[in-house]
């Protein structure tokens, strides 16, 4: 399979097939997907959590968008759009579809081929992945940047009490203030907050 840059040109488009909302895998979600889109709903990050996302029991300590139906719709999947509700915010998981990350560093992926445009049109990697308000590029370094610390953090799961857990649960997704712009200075402090907890552990 042909790896590709942001310079190559694929034949990408959305014809409103529905394949990037249902019958995926678990969409995960990050604080800053949590701040983003509950400002885009107008409501707070708690509200937001409890209404459409559920923990992975199984992978501390992440949350993902909970799912509808037997198709396992995506929950924010507008049935009568046939398309995201979010779309001007969605997840970098979602941006990517159906390009598969290979190095994300780099910027290399490979192509799953399942949005083929009719008729076909060619666009450069870069064009699909940042769209009309270039989410891929603004956050791409959070996301890096939450990658490894979601790593750090399960390796460290049984060293850790169930309160513990909550705090963390607490500053990873909820601690944010919608009504302040300050997003990455919000992140990063949560960020800290948790590895404190968790430095106090291991002292």
């Amino acid at each position: 399979m042909d790896i590709l840059t942001m310079k190559s040109k694929v034949s990408l488009g959305c014809n409103r097939c529905d394949k990037c909302c249902v019958y995926r895998g678990d969409i995960k979600l990050t604080g800053v997907n949590i701040y983003q889109i509950s400002k885009h709903l107008n409501m707070t990050p708690k509200e937001f959590i409890e209404k459409y996302t559920e923990r992975l029991e199984d992978s501390f300590p992440e949350i993902v968008f909970k799912t509808k139906g037997e198709k396992r719709e995506c929950i924010l999947y507008d049935d009568d759009f046939k398309g995201c509700s979010i779309n001007s915010i969605k997840p970098l998981q979602c941006i990517m579809f159906p390009l598969v990350p290979e190095n994300l560093k780099r910027n290399y992926f490979t192509s799953n081929n399942q949005c083929p445009y009719v008729p076909p049109k060619k666009i450069t990697v870069k064009k699909w992945l940042d769209g009309n308000n270039r989410l891929y590029s603004k956050n791409k370094k959070n996301y890096l940047k939450w990658i490894s610390y979601m790593e750090w953090i399960s390796y460290r799961e049984e060293k850790l009490t169930k309160e513990e857990k909550e705090k963390i649960y607490f500053y990873l997704f909820e601690n944010y203030d919608i009504s302040k712009r300050n997003l990455n200075k919000q992140f990063d402090s949560n960020l800290k907050e948790v590895e404190k907890i968790i430095n106090q552990k291991e002292d």
